[in-house]
C-alpha cells in the first residue's frame, strides 16, 4: 500500500509556522495547483493558528510512504 500526504506549511503573523496535511493526495496534482490552493487559503483567511492569522505560504511537500505487510 502506498500513502501520499500533502503537507502545506504557512507563516503566521506571530512569525510561527502552521502545517496543514491532506491524506491520499492524487498523483496528478501539480505544484502550481498546490501553490494556488495555498495562496487561496491565506487570502480567504480560512485557518487560524496559535500565532493568529496566516500571513504567507512557506513550503509544501508530498510525502510518500509505502507499507508492505509481512507474512508471519
Amino acid at each position: 500500500m502506498v500513502e501520499r500526504v500533502l503537507n502545506m506549511k504557512f507563516n503566521d503573523v506571530a512569525e510561527g509556522k502552521f502545517t496543514f496535511a491532506i491524506k491520499d493526495i492524487k498523483s496528478e496534482v501539480k505544484d502550481s495547483d498546490i501553490k494556488v490552493a495555498m495562496e487561496s487559503i491565506v487570502a480567504k483567511d480560512i485557518f487560524l493558528s496559535k500565532g493568529g492569522k496566516l500571513k504567507s505560504i512557506a513550503e509544501a511537500q508530498i510525502v510518500t510512504k509505502e507499507t508492505t505487510d509481512v507474512a508471519l
